[in-house]
């Protein structure tokens, strides 16, 4: 039990509202209003302002329709204003990272993004921001909102900063110096949150959302060029249960957006500005599910586009050898004793430049810097893991592997 009167309440109310995100009076009766009425109107602010006034003199009482506001907006409890803060109790609608990921109210969220506090951008006790916790909701209205209005963005603008998740970040201020406030440097280091959001536009099936986050790369693309490529030796592709998740979702998706994954793209090495196309490095995962899901026609019909992909690169490779052995044959042709270089001279000299990384399925090739208009490529081909009972299904499994079993022939031949 606790006794008061409205004199200590509307002090209470108004020392709450002084050490509130509001400030001041006419600020917090603009949110209580929104809050209730969806807009705050100049009569109706100055009417509030008024009772506010009246009720923090003690003139007047609060009312019963005004607590459950207060309380949300001030966050503390029903009990903490009528009692004027003799009676603390754990306040059960108070806004964390966790219940703002599940809201589906755009005036709660840009309440929340606003906060003086910065809550948006800092973990909980369970190292989790807002933007994991709707990434597991699945509240994709919430995380569509905060990348609309520029809030946050999984892909920057500045293409130095791909290979590091690909320069995700948030435009919501920092405090002064001394607090963390770490959203931004989170979302730079985690690119698994993109694949959530990939995952999440492909429910959705919002196919420009696709475009936006880059859904069909990794940052290694923007790491490696025809010349430099090695760090590719050994290395595994990015593996998590997000991924998984994403293949998943790509796999049961509509075809518009399965082809999307399956369209060839070009990015732009930083070094030397040469431009690059690749597949998406997860197609052989995708057809391993379509393939599994007993996907007949979504089956037959990608790994058709994946076998004449495989067959495009093995053309492109095949032709940028021959020119290396002509230039190479052109050259000797003039050097003194040139009947000691043969066939398989040329060849050895053809092919010297060539790399195959069976781990992530990249192939790089660069002519002899002797040729002329030397040049080079990188990309990746594709494989699948799995077969099928359907006999159509299955013969082209075997028409990819064949495909995709000839750069390892090429690469085992040239290292021979």
């Amino acid at each position: 039990m606790f006794k008061t009167n409205n004199e200590k309440i509307g002090k209470h109310l108004g020392d709450l509202i002084k050490n509130s995100e509001y400030k001041n009076d006419r600020q917090f009766c603009i949110a209580y209003l929104t809050l209730r009425d969806g807009e705050a109107n100049p009569d109706d602010i100055q009417k509030m302002q008024n009772r506010i006034c009246q009720i923090k003199n003690g003139k007047k009482g609060v009312q019963i329709e005004d607590l459950p506001i207060f309380s949300d907006l001030l966050g503390v409890s029903f009990e903490d204003i009528l009692s004027a803060g003799t009676a603390l109790t754990p306040v059960l609608n108070r806004k964390t990272n966790y219940s703002i990921a599940f809201s589906k109210d755009p005036v709660e969220w840009e309440a929340y993004i606003l906060r003086d506090d910065k809550l948006i951008l800092n973990p909980d006790e369970y190292d989790k921001t807002a933007i994991d916790y709707a990434l597991e909701a699945g509240n994709y209205p919430f995380l569509k909102y905060l990348t609309e209005k520029g809030y946050i963005w999984f892909v920057g603008e500045d293409k130095k900063e791909y290979y590091l998740g690909f320069g995700a970040g948030t435009s919501i201020k920092r405090r002064e110096i001394g607090f963390l406030d770490t959203l931004d440097s989170r979302m730079k280091s985690q690119d698994d949150l993109r694949f959530k959001m990939i995952a999440l536009a492909i429910r959705d099936n919002d196919l420009e959302m696709l475009s936006v986050l880059h859904a069909r790369e990794i940052p290694l693309l923007y790491t490696i060029n025809p010349i430099q490529h090695w760090t590719l030796k050994d290395k595994q592709l990015p593996s998590s249960s997000n991924v998984e998740q994403m293949i998943d979702r790509i796999a049961a998706s509509e075809n518009t957006a399965i082809s999307y994954f399956f369209e060839e793209f070009d990015t732009e090495a930083e070094l030397n500005s040469l431009r690059s196309t690749f597949v998406f490095p997860y197609a052989g995962q995708v057809l391993d599910a379509l393939i599994s899901s007993k996907s007949t026609f979504e089956s037959k019909l990608f790994l058709e586009k994946a076998i004449e992909h495989n067959k495009k690169v093995q053309r492109k490779l095949q032709k940028l050898v021959d020119k290396s052995k002509a230039s190479c044959k052109e050259l000797y042709s003039v050097a003194p004793n040139n009947n000691y270089y043969d066939e398989a001279y040329f060849r050895r000299e053809a092919w010297r430049e060539y790399y195959f990384y069976p781990e992530n399925g990249f192939i790089a090739y660069y002519m002899p810097f002797y040729s002329k208009n030397t040049t080079g490529f990188i990309t990746n081909v594709i494989n699948v893991t799995v077969s099928s009972k359907d006999k159509e299904v299955q013969f082209l499994i075997d028409e990819l592997k064949k495909t995709y079993n000839t750069f390892i022939k090429q690469y085992e031949k040239k290292e021979a």
